[in-house]
């Protein structure tokens, strides 16, 4: 496995270059034990690290970090597709070839992105314990190991999603492989733990850095993990593993002390009292071209603008009532129709980007009461959210499956471009089909439906961890 040479912590640093040269012969020990982690303001200098890398730019307009794997996981859905080539950024993703291509670089960069987080979260919970500190600092360090054991979980937690069949709730078996489990910070090549062994570190890190957060210091900003941050991912791997209780409790947690937005016309640019957790960019962050909103903002000069417009399947749009402000968002440019103006800047090239919101946690919470009988409980969840986007909303009556389908609809309409869909298709184990929702995969011989549990909907694994990894078993071809 490809050992991390803290590349995050030059970016945090503000080190334009980023020399290769130099990172390949500090190697990470020196850098990280002799020099970081003396006192807990290295340890927060290399999270500070990890924050920024969920932002930085990869050296391809197709890779900013976070937000460039949520787009590829909306394009690898059916509700957001493209309505050109333009430059040809994210065309591989909507057409199913990057994640099924050893040699991509971009299925690389997912994988490489998100160990090289494990890395330096392992760097951090293996080195703070030794740091000398003062009682009135012990909740800064909890705070600042609680934050290495989220980022560790939750990029367990995406590649394991990705990279592995899906967590089968249903039978409660998932002895099936999974990913390599991450928990010191060495080049040591290890086999894949099966997705129950994964998911049973992933819940045993969050449950950790829960602990830890009930003595801990108030984060700084949005853009670092907090008790709602943590809670909110644990509501998504509890509702991923079928764990339908504690979906309801850790969304609920996750929410708390946000509010809806009022205006959710407003861009989804900056921060904003829903927001659980995203990242705060100022103009000498932003990436201009090579950013979520270049390739989404249909008024940012960047791809979006130039034509390449995102569009919302036809399924979700007339499934949204004409009195829900969520519809008002889709609307034609030219000759094409229902292009997303949900995430726009209005011209500004400098934005925040959105991870999770509160609106995503009353959906976990109605989805999860619902598969549990709780009806009313789920209806009022619904209700809570819709309410807000549609003055109109009458509370459900519908109850079991059908009450079910009705909360999913409204996930896909509340969590277009947020990176969910594809996630979504594969842990309800359903099929993926663009057929009749205005898309027109013949254009660019893109897939265009596949049934549940195909092997397309599972990323190979990059050929550089194949062939530097000796105990690594590929996905089926």
């Amino acid at each position: 496995m490809k050992k991390s040479l803290l590349i995050i912590l030059l970016a945090s640093l503000g080190l334009a270059a980023c020399s290769k040269d130099y990172l390949e012969t500090a190697p990470t020990a020196s850098v990280a034990e002799k020099d970081l982690f003396s006192t807990l303001t290295g340890a927060q200098t290399l999270l500070d690290g990890i924050h920024r890398y969920t932002y930085y730019y990869g050296r391809a307009h197709d890779k900013f970090g976070q937000k460039a794997i949520d787009y590829a996981m909306d394009c690898l859905g059916e509700d957001f597709y493209p309505t050109e080539r333009g430059y040809g950024w994210f065309v591989g993703w909507y057409q199913y070839i990057e994640h099924r291509n050893i040699n991509s670089a971009n299925v690389e960069y997912v994988w490489a992105y998100y160990y090289d987080i494990i890395q330096n979260a392992n760097l951090i919970l293996s080195n703070i314990d030794n740091i000398s500190v003062f009682e009135a600092q012990i909740p800064l360090k909890n705070n600042i190991k609680a934050q290495a054991l989220t980022y560790r979980a939750y990029a367990h937690y995406m590649l394991v999603q990705l990279y592995a069949d899906r967590y089968n709730y249903e039978t409660g078996v998932n002895t099936h492989l999974g990913v390599p489990i991450k928990l010191v910070p060495d080049a040591e090549p290890l086999p894949r733990s099966t997705v129950a062994q994964v998911y049973t570190q992933i819940k045993k890190d969050l449950t950790d850095a829960l602990a830890l957060f009930a003595n801990s210091s108030a984060r700084v900003n949005l853009s670092h993990i907090n008790v709602n941050v943590c809670n909110a991912i644990a509501a998504r791997v509890a509702l991923t593993t079928g764990d339908w209780a504690n979906a309801v409790t850790y969304a609920k947690a996750g929410r708390a002390g946000r509010t809806l937005e009022a205006d959710y016309g407003y861009g989804f640019n900056k921060a904003s009292t829903e927001w659980i957790w995203g990242a705060l960019l100022i103009d000498e962050q932003q990436t201009s071209y090579a950013s979520f909103f270049s390739h989404i903002d249909p008024n940012f000069g960047g791809y979006a603008a130039l034509g390449n417009h995102k569009l919302i399947s036809t399924s979700v749009y007339n499934f949204m009532s004409n009195t829900d402000v969520r519809k008002s968002l889709f609307k034609p440019v030219g000759a094409k129709p229902l292009v997303g103006f949900k995430f726009t800047g209005w011209g500004e090239w400098t934005n925040d980007y959105l991870y999770i919101k509160a609106g995503e946690m009353y959906l976990i919470e109605a989805e999860a009461e619902a598969r549990r009988q709780a009806y009313t409980a789920a209806q009022d969840a619904l209700y809570a959210l819709i309410s807000k986007r549609d003055p109109a909303y009458v509370k459900s009556t519908l109850t079991g499956e059908a009450l079910i389908d009705h909360i999913l609809m409204h996930r896909r309409a509340d969590l277009w471009g947020e990176g969910q869909r594809f996630l979504d298709i594969k842990r309800l184990n359903k099929g993926m089909d663009r057929r009749d929702l205005g898309h027109n995969p013949a254009q660019w011989n893109a897939a265009s439906n596949f049934p549940a549990g195909d092997k397309n909907f599972v990323f190979l694994i990059p050929k550089q961890e194949i062939d530097a990894n000796p105990n690594m078993v590929q996905n089926p071809l």
